[in-house]
């Protein structure tokens, strides 16, 4: 008798697209993480004080909700592929911007404030957008297996990524998480480039 795999990878043999875009996400999503526990890491090195880096979530709650909403309306009426791209394109000039802070001789607390929060309008605008392509990549029958794929995506980056960078901060400093998310977006935009237009529906 044979036994069964939890989680049917048909749909990343099936749709190329599809496999594009998981690829592209677990690659970027694997940096992103390395980058929220090195930025908190930053703050309590400049502060060494735990309200600061709490004032981190504070920062990034109402850029989530506003833009978020207008993520939503967004993804209704503009190609979902290029929305992705733009928005991963500014998460990667936002790291860029992390990674040259932490090179100068006096980082800046502000600067770790500000990229929060516009990571946080970046990913509000990003999220609708990026769940609503997939029902466009993926056959009806094939969409309970490739959310399982998004959410094992999600999950393996979960668990790698701050594990990660521990790592790079005991033995390189913030700076090397910022450098290795840096590398992983240039990858991830490389792959969505080759993704497929999906335009909105016609009302």
């Amino acid at each position: 008798m044979k036994l069964k795999l939890a989680i049917d990878f048909t749909p990343l043999k099936r749709y190329p697209d599809f496999r594009l875009l998981w690829g592209s996400g677990l690659i970027s999503y694997f940096g992103s993480m390395i980058t929220y526990v090195s930025m908190p890491f930053q703050i309590k090195q400049l502060t060494d004080s735990y309200l600061a880096v709490g004032l981190m979530g504070l920062v990034e709650i109402l850029p989530l909700i506003v833009f978020g909403l207008y993520g939503g309306v967004l993804a209704d009426h503009v190609d979902r592929k290029k929305m992705i791209w733009a928005t991963e394109f500014a998460a990667l000039a936002l790291t860029s911007i992390l990674l040259i802070n932490s090179l100068i001789p006096n980082p800046k607390l502000w600067v770790l404030y500000l990229v929060g929060g516009l990571f946080a309008a970046v990913d509000g605008l990003q999220r609708p957008s990026a769940d609503a392509i997939l029902p466009r990549l993926v056959g009806h029958d094939d969409l309970p297996s490739a959310s399982a794929l998004m959410s094992l995506r999600w999950q393996f980056g979960v668990i790698t990524g701050p594990a990660l960078a521990g790592v790079l901060i005991a033995t390189a400093g913030v700076k090397a998480g910022f450098a290795v998310d840096v590398i992983t977006y240039v990858l991830s935009l490389l792959l969505l480039a080759r993704v497929k237009s999906v335009k909105p529906m016609k009302e």
